[in-house]
């Protein structure tokens, strides 16, 4: 197997604290990083138009953050690793139903930071985008999570 690359994820502002916005970053080990941006009255909305309707909402919409931040990116991964914000395993079931498509993620491990370990790589990235230091490369708007909203859906 050729040398493949560790991914890391994390959050700055949680999904379900309604009044923050939320900024989701992450860093590849070769140093290519990439943050999203979810305000706060885009999340007021799609809670207010789907909850009760759709299971797991807030792990949904961090998947779809996730979704957003690192498609461009998953080329040569062999490992993606999550911090534990919301529940894992439910991420961690929801995830592939956004990239089965072209089963991108078939061979890719999705595991979840410890809260013993140092930082993660993704930690200033998303920090600094929550702070608008640096810019999100992409602020997800509620077109966007309503077109991936429906790939849940197991089919």
């Amino acid at each position: 197997m050729e040398n493949k690359m560790k991914i890391e994820i994390d959050i700055s502002g949680q999904i379900q604290q309604l009044n923050y916005d939320s900024a989701l970053g992450f860093r590849r080990e070769n140093g290519i990083e990439k943050s999203v941006y979810l305000r706060s009255e885009t999340k007021k909305e799609i809670i207010k138009k789907y909850k009760g309707q759709v299971t797991n909402l807030i792990e949904k919409l961090h998947c779809i953050m996730i979704y957003y931040c690192i498609i461009d990116f998953i080329t040569e991964i062999s490992e993606i690793k999550i911090c534990q914000d919301v529940s894992f395993r439910r991420i961690k079931n929801s995830l592939p139903l956004l990239f089965k498509e072209h089963n991108y993620l078939m061979g890719i491990r999705i595991i979840p930071r410890k809260g013993r370990e140092a930082k993660s790589a993704a930690h200033n990235v998303a920090l600094r985008t929550f702070r608008r230091r640096k810019y999100a490369g992409l602020i997800i708007t509620k077109e966007m999570v309503e077109d991936v909203l429906l790939k849940f859906k197991k089919q």
